[in-house]
């Protein structure tokens, strides 16, 4: 009952900013569901609040439930979903960035002279989406994205085969910017600064090398390691590149509980606020179908991928757009594998590999996406 007395108030007050002024010079951006400070619509505040700091009124939702983010930089209001304060915000922007599609919950009535930017959450990505998975996603969440891209005026794409999806199985007809990603800009970027922050989070000494395990989320998780020998990890990166090393994992928030680190030298990450720092900061990653893979790849780091399950989670799920072997990246189905791969690590051949991959989905990625995101903005609310 309360529930949907909060609802009648909501509508009631759409319905009074709905007649507002649109601010040309407010711009209104979230991540995900209202997680952290994350994702491609950091990047582009971020890169507005240091070329521009006084030139727009910028608005991050964060989750109601927890504190606004620390670090939202010098003049970012932050405002929390849900209430009456994000009803008014939502109504008057003039930019409206997200990473993910909107629907109800986001109270988005698009008003005329508004303008949605939908940056997506990768560069490119291993899992078929929309319209390619309908028969997984189901008919009501092809619906909303329908509706959600029928708002969108501006999506960024990360190479030409992200630009043919959003052409052909996103539902949209509208302008793309081929520009690369802005989450991605980072990675062009020298890591020293992500090197250090990353360190000082885990009290690492200076000179540590790091390992990051990143596994996708599954539905029936029983072991969120999936029996990774983090032990037998480090012992190999020693031994093959010297030095000392931390192994880094990062979880799904759903199954990270009461996780035991999985030997000394282990630390858990899953609530690093960024993980594109994390990225940006690895000396290898370890991952199986996330799409971060892919940033590894753009970054031109080792990546190798840990996939114990993959005859299982191939058959489950709804469909890659690449064959495993139609991947630049070694994987492994046991731990054995994992390390030799580690001991006999061909620098010069996966570098070959990497470059004939980006080459052949027409990567966009050159660090300027947020340069060029920038502009457009510039041009929108001028």
């Amino acid at each position: 009952m309360l529930a949907k007395i909060k609802k009648l108030r909501h509508k009631i007050y759409l319905g009074i900013y709905g007649h507002c002024p649109i601010k040309k010079n407010k711009i209104i951006a979230w991540n995900s569901l209202f997680k952290g400070f994350g994702d491609s619509p950091k990047y582009i505040i971020e890169y507005l609040c240091e070329n521009f700091p006084d030139k727009y009124d910028i608005v991050w939702v964060y989750d109601r439930e927890k504190s606004p983010p620390k670090d939202l930089p010098c003049g970012v209001r932050a405002v929390p979903y849900f209430s009456i304060e994000y009803l008014k915000e939502i109504s008057t922007a003039k930019i409206i960035i997200s990473n993910i599609r909107t629907g109800d919950m986001h109270y988005f009535n698009k008003r005329k002279g508004q303008f949605y930017i939908q940056t997506w959450h990768s560069s490119i990505r291993l899992k078929k989406i929309e319209g390619d998975a309908v028969k997984f996603l189901g008919e009501d969440y092809a619906k909303r994205a329908k509706t959600d891209s029928d708002k969108c005026d501006l999506i960024v794409s990360g190479c030409k085969f992200s630009t043919d999806i959003f052409k052909n199985s996103f539902w949209y007809d509208g302008d793309i910017l081929e520009s690369g990603t802005p989450r991605c800009d980072i990675f062009f970027k020298d890591n020293s600064e992500s090197c250090e922050k990353v360190r000082k989070y885990f009290s690492l000494d200076n000179g540590t090398k790091t390992v990051l395990y990143a596994p996708t989320f599954r539905d029936s998780e029983c072991d969120a390691l999936h029996g990774i020998d983090c032990e037998g990890i480090i012992n190999a990166l020693q031994a093959k590149f010297g030095g000392k090393w931390a192994f880094l994992y990062r979880l799904h928030p759903n199954v990270a509980k009461d996780i035991t680190p999985p030997c000394g030298g282990a630390y858990d990450a899953t609530s690093y606020p960024d993980i594109q720092e994390l990225i940006a900061s690895c000396d290898l990653l370890i991952t199986d179908y996330s799409s971060c893979m892919f940033d590894m790849a753009i970054r031109k780091m080792p990546c190798v991928l840990y996939v114990p399950d993959m005859e299982k989670y191939l058959s489950d799920e709804r469909g890659f757009y690449f064959g495993i072997d139609e991947l630049p990246f070694p994987y492994a189905l046991d731990n054995e594998a994992l390390t030799e791969y580690i001991t006999n690590f061909d620098t010069a051949g996966y570098e070959n590999k990497i470059n004939e991959f980006l080459a052949n989905v027409g990567s966009y990625e050159n660090g300027t996406s947020c340069k060029a995101l920038a502009e457009k903005i510039a041009e929108i609310t001028k």
